[in-house]
């Protein structure tokens, strides 16, 4: 999986996996892996947003092959 300390931040348009689960309190490592496209890296705005407890910022969005659209943070994207 990809780590910000120690990787490139993921292009807008690649190919990833993602764990996601509509369920938010699954547990992480019970999350199904899902394909997808990247359509936005927030980046900083991610950043600045997590110091709130509502309404909580994601790094990514992805649109995965199903036509969701998700958003995830780096801990749960990985390269396809």
């Amino acid at each position: 999986m990809m780590s910000m300390d120690t990787q490139q931040p993921f292009a807008v348009g690649s190919r990833v996996k993602v764990r996601y689960s509509a369920d938010s309190k699954a547990p992480r490592d019970q999350r199904p892996m899902e394909s997808g496209v990247v359509k936005e890296d927030f980046g900083d705005l991610s950043a600045v947003a997590g110091l709130r407890t509502w309404a909580v910022a994601h790094r990514y969005a992805v649109a995965l092959d199903d036509g969701r659209l998700v958003f995830v943070d780096p801990d749960d994207i990985e390269q396809a």
